[in-house]
């Protein structure tokens, strides 16, 4: 299965959103980090390579229909796990957050990597 990349940024900072055309389909793409006080009152400086205990990616995905979204995935991410729904494959290879693209944009370093294919 060949995955197409997605169009994360990381220097646009978290949350961050995007739509994309796959199989003749539309689908929006939301992804946001989830991170609590507590972890950030002790995270260490520099890149933090999620998930961790209180800190971790979340990603939603509708597909666009004329009677509006049909949400099809919403799911805590884990490196290397595939996630399937009824017509898409995803997998997240990297996700290396610095806490600075936490609601900021900027180039800190901040990696996101991951793919998609119709199943």
């Amino acid at each position: 299965m060949s995955l197409q990349r997605l169009p994360i940024d990381p220097a646009d900072g978290l949350p961050q959103a995007f739509r994309l055309a796959l199989g003749g389909r539309t689908y929006q793409f939301r992804l946001h980090a989830n991170v609590t006080e507590e972890f950030l009152e002790q995270a260490p400086e520099g890149l933090l390579e999620l998930p961790l205990p209180g800190a971790f990616l979340v990603l939603a995905v509708h597909r666009e229909e004329a009677a509006g979204l049909i949400p099809i995935l919403r799911r805590k991410l884990v490196s290397n796990v595939e996630y399937q729904t009824a017509e898409l494959t995803l997998l997240f290879r990297t996700m290396r957050l610095d806490r600075r693209n936490l609601n900021g944009i900027g180039a800190f370093g901040s990696e996101i990597v991951g793919g998609v294919a119709l199943r």
